[in-house]
């Protein structure tokens, strides 16, 4: 659960730090195959096509601008999936917490039927608290025993005779 947790919290952080990045990149909103087309174009009719000096700077200035754009335009589309991949992750792990908290919970009643029975159980099988009450033994002194004693030496002389 604590693991569970601590990832959502460190996606809910990086959601953040994406949204910031994908605000500044909003900018760049071109479409990647667009410019990648005309990128090749370019390249090709520089390689194939004969120019002027100062025609081809032109063209390979154009080339090196559209490059810039396109990897822009690239830099943005990995943001914007990163922060689609975050969100998926963040519904997940949310989803799994529910899932962990909905187990928990019916294990948590499963317990406490459990300890009900335990509690019901013990009740019936412990004997109840009662007083007890231990027979009294009867205190002899010693001259109590030396009565006694005495008595029995009574007893058996006669025999002697």
């Amino acid at each position: 659960m604590r693991k569970y947790r601590r990832r959502l919290a460190y996606k809910l952080a990086e959601r953040e730090a994406v949204a910031k990045l994908l605000a500044e990149e909003k900018k760049s909103t071109k479409n990647i195959g667009f410019l990648r087309r005309k990128k090749e174009a370019l390249e090709f009719r520089i390689s194939t096509e004969a120019f002027t000096l100062n025609a081809e700077k032109e063209l390979i200035r154009k080339k090196q601008e559209i490059e810039e754009e396109l990897q822009e335009a690239i830099g943005a589309y990995r943001i914007k999936r990163k922060a689609e991949f975050v969100e998926s992750d963040i519904l997940e792990m949310q989803k799994k917490i529910e899932e962990t908290n909905a187990k928990l919970h019916d294990l948590e009643k499963r317990l406490d039927v459990l300890y009900g029975g335990l509690r019901k159980h013990r009740s019936l099988t412990r004997p109840r608290k009662q007083e007890y009450h231990q027979p009294q033994v009867q205190e002899v002194s010693f001259a109590d025993i030396a009565v006694i004693k005495e008595k029995k030496k009574t007893e058996k002389a006669p025999e002697e005779d």
